[in-house]
């Protein structure tokens, strides 16, 4: 708060709020009176925000709402799943990375057919070029790009990280 020169106390100044409208370059600004925030403050006290939204945010229409009708080209995977349930069965539901089977003790068995040379670039499906894995390392490869050493049978990651195969009957 500011300080009002000659004065030993502290006033309150007016606020000014911009509002975003329906056109991208239009905004209204409007001057909120400090003792019109204070009544504000006082109503709103001790209700929890969910609450004061509703009060306020219960009456908008929504005029933008209805359908996007648009043409488009749809890429359908197009692969036999059974060569990577069958790996899942070969490798007993357990990951070839980490030897987990994430789920066990819940009585579930996830874990996923991974593609070394990404089906969507290689259209490769065949089981020489799928590996099963847990989750999270499906998630890891993906976010992480690693390269796949055929030879060593192992990942190298960019930070330098060697991850072998500690599962492998097919490969």
């Amino acid at each position: 708060m500011a300080r009002k020169s000659g004065q030993t106390g502290f006033f309150s100044r007016n606020i000014q709020v911009i509002y975003t409208t329906e056109y991208d370059d239009s905004y209204v600004l409007e001057t909120i009176a400090a003792d019109d925030m204070t009544s504000l403050k006082h109503a709103i006290f001790g209700k929890q925000e969910r609450m004061i939204e509703t009060m306020f945010n219960h009456d908008f229409e929504d005029l933008s709402a209805g359908m996007l009708v648009t043409e488009r080209t749809v890429k359908i995977r197009k692969l036999n799943k059974k060569i990577g349930d069958n790996l899942k069965l070969l490798y007993n539901y357990h990951c070839q990375i980490c030897g987990e089977s994430i789920g066990e003790e819940y009585d579930s068995q996830i874990v996923e057919a991974h593609h070394i040379d990404y089906f969507v670039t290689s259209l490769n499906n065949d089981s020489i070029n799928q590996m099963i894995v847990c989750p999270n390392h499906h998630s890891i490869i993906h976010d992480t790009n690693p390269i796949f050493d055929r030879r060593q049978l192992q990942y190298i990651y960019i930070n330098g990280l060697e991850q072998r195969l500690v599962l492998n009957q097919h490969l």
